[in-house]
This record gives C-alpha cells, sequence and structure tokens, in this order.
C-alpha cells in the first residue's frame, strides 16, 4: 500500500511540475516572441474541480483492479 501511495505522490508531483512550467512559459516567454508563433496560453490554468475529479477517478480505477484481482484470483493485481 506504501508503494502505491508513493507512486500516487511522484505522479502528483510530475503532473503539478509540469503545470508550473507552463505557467512560466506564459509569463516569461510569451511577451518575447509575438502572437505568430504563441498565439494562445499553453497552461490550461488551475482547475481544483478537475483535479480532484482526476484523483477520484485514479482511486476508484485502483479499487475496481484490486477487487477484480481478488474476484478472479490473479496475484499481480491483488
Amino acid at each position: 500500500m506504501g508503494t502505491l501511495i508513493l507512486g500516487i505522490i511522484r505522479t502528483a508531483v510530475q503532473v503539478l511540475a509540469g503545470a508550473g512550467v507552463m505557467n512560466l512559459l506564459d509569463t516569461f516567454i510569451k511577451p518575447k516572441v509575438g502572437p505568430t508563433y504563441y498565439p494562445e496560453p499553453i497552461s490550461p490554468g488551475f482547475r481544483f474541480p478537475k483535479i480532484l475529479w482526476f484523483i477520484a477517478a485514479f482511486v476508484v480505477g485502483i479499487m475496481l483492479l484490486k477487487f477484480i484481482g481478488k474476484k478472479l484470483n490473479i496475484k499481480l493485481l491483488k
């Protein structure tokens, strides 16, 4: 269970780091290159409900895989 939580935390940190890089590009690069090369923001913005939905779907998926692993007696999914 600890490995699973560590994997979730590692993935979340990578996603948030990617969002931070996009925000930096929008802030510092866009004013310098002009609208022809950079017409719209790269960053989708921070949407808290969407992040919560992603985390909930991830947790439900893991629980579903564990349930299937127990019912079908698959050791890899237990």
